[in-house]
């Protein structure tokens, strides 16, 4: 089944001004630091190691361009096979965005043979503003009656495929179903940079630091505001069956 073919997508090109969230491991913590003694030499590993990476195609800010900068995974991802170029993946709101890295932190315990306990990851959530004139909405019709196909739990056959269709049209950026949230949020994808924009002179903004504790049955995410404690909690059992 050729979905992009049946849906006629072409015809249903529009225009997106979206804000996606997106969520990394932290950024105001530096991992590399506790390998070296002295600042020198921790400035040293660092100039090494982004010489080893893929050169920056354009001068957006990194959070931007660093989903573009690397090949893609073993397996691809939804909608990039494994022989294109990467995405930028984002979610419309923040529990989204939660609960897409939740799944891959609970997978991560369910992969690995070590005796592993809690884990904690601090985590960077941030705002990207997309603007572009060849986006596509796959969460409307006609292309949500395959929703169960892009969306799909289990494979990406289908949404891979539709992914090269999209490509192959010029479509710059879409938004789709999340098949981890329970809720039905919408994520934004896009397989180019240039539909990157500056906002109040930023490529990014509202950044937030998160703290995320995790172990093979929970995986639970805190931030300290002015006024409370922000608190979300995914469980293994919301995923059950996903894993294999």
């Amino acid at each position: 089944m050729n979905i992009w073919a049946e849906c006629e997508g072409i015809k249903f090109r529009k225009y997106f001004d979206l804000e996606p969230w997106r969520m990394v491991e932290a950024q105001h913590i530096s991992s590399s630091r506790d390998l070296v003694e002295s600042t020198a030499e921790h400035d040293l590993l660092e100039k090494l190691l982004e010489n080893s990476k893929p050169p920056i195609a354009n001068d957006q800010h990194y959070l931007i361009f660093t989903p573009f900068r690397y090949p893609p995974l073993a397996y691809g991802s939804r909608f990039g096979n494994t022989f294109e170029p990467s995405l930028w993946y984002g979610s419309i709101n923040i529990y989204t965005a939660l609960a897409e890295v939740a799944f891959y932190r609970l997978k991560f315990f369910d992969d690995t043979s070590a005796n592993l306990e809690y884990i904690e990851i601090p985590m960077t959530a941030f705002k990207a503003y997309i603007q572009t004139k060849k986006g596509i909405d796959l969460t409307e019709s006609p292309f949500n009656k395959y929703q169960d196909k892009i969306s799909n739990k289990t494979s990406y056959d289908f949404s891979q495929n539709l992914g090269t269709e999209m490509r192959a049209g010029k479509i710059e950026a879409f938004m789709f179903t999340s098949a981890r949230d329970k809720k039905f949020g919408k994520n934004v994808a896009s397989f180019t940079p240039e539909v990157f924009k500056m906002k109040d002179m930023q490529y990014i903004a509202n950044m937030q630091n998160w703290r995320c504790i995790a172990n093979q049955n929970v995986i639970e995410f805190t931030r300290d505001e002015v006024m409370c404690r922000k608190r979300e909690a995914f469980y293994k059992e919301e995923f059950e069956g996903l894993y294999n």
